[in-house]
């Protein structure tokens, strides 16, 4: 199982992706045997494209929103630049695409593209504005998995070590097996399940897990923790980096307000502060 094509979406505004992101992305494209196509956005320069301003405002505003234009267009054109030369240096073939973006994009063509992809790499965004609708988006309406890059913490750079959260929900058994062209690369997977957070339905029982885990050759091995205080999400975090992990694997959990998914409290703690790659699925 390979996967042969990934989306990597950037984020040019307010700033731009770190370099070591678009290493990792290269490096996760050297592992799946995949290409990448890369969708680097700038911000529209038509002002009926710009959000309405309501009541008073300085005089300057057209001045201001020129200004942030012209800045994400440098950002664009900084970040496909380095983006082609470290596409390069891994020998990952690129399909850089440089798209026109409202300040509030709408998230619906990228899960629209998603679904043509294996998978989604993402920066981890740095703020509630820009970026979590993107991520949402990808993880709850592309049908695909989302891997998770941050900006600080551990880098991708070899997956010896994967952690899978595992809970015998739908969720979990959806990234156990978007999660399998990366698992069975590992030298070692460490099979989770946290105690003492919800109810863990385990009607199939430990022993289908290891037949499923054994039937794909994965080098792996079971772990039952209890959850000692805090939250989930962090908690599974600090367990992987406890182990030295290359990569965390995990459910994408969320429910649906209308028509608009929520996050659910592990996943918002995972985007809230990454400290290693995460693979997602829903």
């Amino acid at each position: 199982m390979r996967s042969r094509r990934a989306l990597l979406s950037l984020q040019t505004f307010p700033d731009s992706v770190p370099v070591r992101v678009l290493e990792g992305a290269c490096t996760l494209a050297i592992f799946l045997g995949a290409e990448l196509t890369v969708q680097v956005p700038e911000l529209d320069s038509d002002p009926s494209s710009w959000p309405a301003v309501m009541g008073a405002f300085p005089p300057d505003i057209p001045d201001i929103m020129e200004a942030l234009v012209a800045e994400s267009q440098v950002n664009a054109a900084a970040t496909s630049e380095a983006m082609a030369k470290v596409a390069a240096k891994y020998g990952v073939p690129v399909d850089l695409r440089r798209v026109v973006s409202s300040t509030y994009a709408n998230p619906a063509p990228v899960a629209d593209l998603a679904r043509m992809h294996d998978l989604v790499i993402l920066p981890v965004p740095e703020s509630e504005e820009f970026g979590r609708s993107c991520v949402k988006a990808a993880l709850f309406d592309s049908g695909r998995p989302v891997i998770l890059l941050p900006s600080q913490g551990r880098q991708l750079k070899a997956l010896d070590r994967i952690v899978v959260a595992w809970d015998f929900s739908r969720e979990a058994a959806r990234a156990l097996v978007d999660g399998l062209p990366l698992l069975e690369r590992a030298s070692e997977v460490h099979v989770v399940t946290v105690t003492g957070e919800k109810e863990v339905r385990d009607t199939a029982g430990r022993k289908e897990l290891e037949k499923f885990l054994s039937g794909h050759d994965l080098h792996y091995s079971l772990h039952e923790v209890a959850l000692e205080g805090g939250h989930i999400g962090r908690f599974l975090m600090n367990y992987a980096v406890g182990v030295d992990a290359d990569l965390l694997v995990m459910g994408g959990y969320g429910h649906s307000r209308l028509r608009e998914f929520v996050l659910g409290g592990a996943t918002r703690d995972i985007l809230h502060d990454p400290l290693l790659p995460v693979l997602m699925s829903h």
